[in-house]
Formats: C-alpha cells, sequence, structure tokens
C-alpha cells in the first residue's frame, strides 16, 4: 500500500511516502506561514523525486489538527481536492494521533502545548488507546493535567512545559510521516474523514463595520 502523508499544522510544511510501513521519500520544509504557497510545490517535488505517479498512491493522509488554524485549512482543502481528483481516500489524523514516537501500545495522553499568550498556559490533549484517538482532541489547563494523567501508562508529545505527573513521558512532535504510518494500520472501511479539529475559535476576529 503507498500513502501520502501530509502536515501542515505545525512550523512546517511536509510532505512524506510510506509503502508497505517502509518510508520511501520524505520532504520537509520549515515556516510558520506560507503553507498555502508552498504545499503544493512541496509535494510535487516528493513526488518526482522520488519517481511515484500520483495515480499510483492508495490512500492519502492528512493532519487535521488541533494546531495552526490556518494551517488546518490549507492542509485538509489540498488533501480533499487531491483525494476528489485521483478517487483516493483522504485520510484524517488528528495531531496528537500524528505525533511520531507514539506508542502503539497501552493507554496514552497525548499532549501539544497550546498557542495561548503568557502566563496562560494550556495544552491540546487526546487520550489514545492502542495507538488510536478514542475521544475528541480538547484544550486541558495545568489543573486538569493530574486527574487527566491518572490512569495513563505514559504521556506522549510536547512535554517540556509539562510537570512531572508519573506515567512516563515520550517527546514527540506530528509529523507527515507519523500520519502516514498511522493511516496504513487501518483497515478500508475504518478510515475517518478529513475534518478540520480546531478545539477552539480562532484568536483573530473579523472587523467590525465602522460605527458598529
Amino acid at each position: 500500500m503507498l500513502i501520502l502523508g501530509i502536515n501542515t499544522v505545525s512550523d512546517a510544511c511536509e510532505a512524506a511516502l510510506i509503502r508497505d510501513g517502509v518510508v520511501i521519500a520524505e520532504l520537509s520544509e520549515p515556516m510558520q506561514q506560507g503553507h498555502d504557497a508552498r504545499l503544493a510545490p512541496v509535494v510535487e517535488k516528493l513526488m518526482r523525486d522520488s519517481a511515484t505517479s500520483f495515480g499510483d498512491l492508495d490512500r492519502i493522509a492528512i493532519v487535521v489538527g488541533p494546531g495552526s488554524f490556518t494551517g488546518v485549512r490549507v492542509g485538509v482543502a489540498f488533501a480533499r481536492g487531491l483525494a476528489l481528483s485521483l478517487d483516493k481516500p483522504a485520510v484524517g489524523v488528528t495531531s496528537l494521533e500524528a505525533l511520531d514516537a507514539l506508542p502503539g501500545e497501552g493507554r496514552v495522553l497525548g499532549l501539544l502545548p497550546a498557542k495561548r499568550r503568557p502566563p496562560e498556559r494550556t495544552w491540546w490533549g487526546q487520550i489514545i488507546d492502542r495507538g488510536r484517538g478514542v475521544a475528541e482532541p480538547f484544550e486541558t489547563g495545568t489543573t486538569e493535567l493530574q486527574s487527566l494523567a491518572s490512569d495513563m501508562d505514559a504521556l506522549c508529545g510536547g512535554l517540556a512545559d509539562v510537570p512531572d505527573l508519573g506515567p512516563s513521558r515520550v517527546p514527540a512532535t506530528p509529523t507527515a510521516k507519523a500520519a502516514a504510518l498511522f493511516v496504513g494500520r487501518w483497515p478500508d472501511g475504518d478510515l475517518p474523514p478529513p475534518r478540520p479539529v480546531y478545539v477552539r475559535e480562532p484568536d483573530a476576529t473579523p472587523m467590525r463595520p465602522v460605527g458598529q
């Protein structure tokens, strides 16, 4: 099975090709904005350099968030359009399911720093059982972490500012490669759609007309 993985939810524009669980090519460009301009060229270069035809793809894996609000929209829209044009399934993978060192066994609390302004500190989280999310991602603060971690076998993700809560700690980041590997493990009838996961509303709000 040949899978194209795409990740635009973090500070990079990434694509990876996985064939039967083996990485055959990957490409990543660090960036905090501009994913809309770079995603198509990154994917095209990956396919060209690996001498792979788009028609050979079996699935398209896309990281659907939470993460950069704009990055989520760009990646999901691109994956949907590509899947439609190729008549191939696009599969949504949350940022916590796409962590590159996510344990495949046990109950894991995936965590990534949510981009709140100091001194407020929150994390995007998801409870993951045997490598797959058992509920939707959520946002949590420091006070809730202890109770969330109490029955977990491990914490995984961006843990630099997470206090020691007892379970083992596995630092990890979401990647296109991990998303594609995740999608390769699931049967055809059990593939989540590429639906954006925002967790909260964007910080930016529409401008009000003058006088209102």
